[in-house]
């Protein structure tokens, strides 16, 4: 069992989310799961590391009516599509899918039927490589550099992505993350050496920090997050990320696209509250849920989006949005009001768990009117 009380007092008062006893509806898609991220002597054991989204639309209070027939009819969906996807709105990368006009229609339509976005964002390479920086961290104690924890994983996230290759057959080599004691020294200082090389795609200053976090975790008697695990499995499931939403947002109803393996490791680790099973929760079928398929468009932009932002070096990310014209600039600037706007509801409906410099391109992109979006 799995009881939700415990996780979501810690993430409202790590966060301090103000907001989250509210009543709310909330419907879920996924895009991007690729289930298990694990290396092998060829490599990962997917062709394309894409963030993964968990997300869709919420509104305020208990569930309501949600009519799409106007939205079909604007998009001139054909009446024998059984449903709204991606796929009928726009297709291709998403610079494509910023030139579709039934984006424009789909946001515009969105946002005049008081509906909110909601989602939770997850680079994997980032994800898969943090606990190195948070094993050491936690060993040395330094108030200086906790604080500074998310630059150094950003940081370290551009190191390792400037040379993929190197850093799968990296870890490959030392089983990460299950290292042996005896590879720890081993390990960090092949880790320096990529630092070393390619130093220069993040700040002098930060490099030298870098190197001096992990030059100190070579003299540490272990570290934690990173050794004694199962050799080269990266992730090995998404479940958690589901059932973070469920727990913070326990006032709220919750209506889940129906994903077989998630649904499967629910009925493994039933969710429970004060000993209680969890009943705000539901999966359905998205033909019957015009919430969900709202919510496959909402995070199949989004996937799109982010991945973007990993695969995109800032200036060219600049440069990419000063050529934005007609269609492509205003669905920019609806999607930069309509998280905006989902932001300021509650900052508990955003959450992203990827490189600050990456969220530094979700603002060089959408250009939020405050100048700086909150990174979370």
């Amino acid at each position: 069992m799995f009881d939700i009380d415990e996780f979501r007092e810690s993430q409202i008062a790590l966060h301090g989310l103000i907001k989250a006893n509210e009543s709310y509806t909330f419907y879920h898609d996924e895009t991007n799961n690729i289930r298990k991220l694990h290396v092998a002597a060829q490599g990962l054991n997917v062709a394309e590391l894409k963030v993964f989204v968990l997300g869709g639309v919420v509104h305020e209070g208990p569930p309501r009516p949600i009519d799409i027939q106007s939205l079909r009819a604007a998009m001139r969906i054909q009446k024998t599509a059984p449903e709204i996807k991606l796929e009928h709105v726009a297709k291709g990368d998403f610079l494509k899918v910023m030139r579709s006009t039934k984006l424009t229609t789909f946001l515009r339509w969105i946002t005049d039927n008081r509906l909110m976005v909601h989602y939770h964002e997850l680079d994997p390479l980032y994800w898969s490589i943090v606990d190195i920086i948070d094993s050491i961290l936690s060993k040395l104690r330094d108030p200086y550099l906790v604080q500074h924890h998310a630059l150094l994983k950003s940081d370290l996230t551009a190191i390792l992505r400037s040379d993929l290759p190197a850093t799968i057959s990296l870890f490959y080599r030392y089983d990460y993350p299950g290292l042996a004691p005896e590879n720890r020294k081993l390990f960090l200082n092949e880790l320096i050496d990529l630092l070393e090389h390619y130093s220069a795609v993040i700040a002098v200053p930060n490099a030298a920090i870098l190197k001096n976090v992990l030059k100190a975790g070579r003299g540490l008697d272990s570290l934690d997050f990173i050794e004694g695990y199962s050799p080269n499995m990266l992730i090995d499931d998404f479940s958690t990320f589901y059932q973070g939403r469920i727990a913070i947002f326990k006032h709220a109803t919750h209506v889940l696209d129906m994903e077989e393996t998630i649904r499967d490791r629910f009925l493994e680790t039933p969710l429970t509250s004060g000993g209680e099973p969890v009943t705000h929760y539901r999966f359905a079928d998205s033909k019957a849920e015009p919430g969900i398929q709202l919510s496959d468009v909402i995070v199949g932009l989004l996937g799109k989006m982010h991945t973007y932002f990993t695969e995109t070096l800032s200036d060219e990310v600049a440069a990419d949005r000063a050529e934005l014209t007609g269609a492509s600039l205003q669905n920019a600037e609806l999607l930069r009001d309509l998280i905006a706007a989902s932001d300021r509801a509650n900052i508990a409906f955003l959450n992203h768990v990827s490189s600050g410099h990456d969220l530094d391109k979700l603002d060089l992109f959408l250009r939020f009117r405050d100048g700086a979006y909150v990174h979370r």
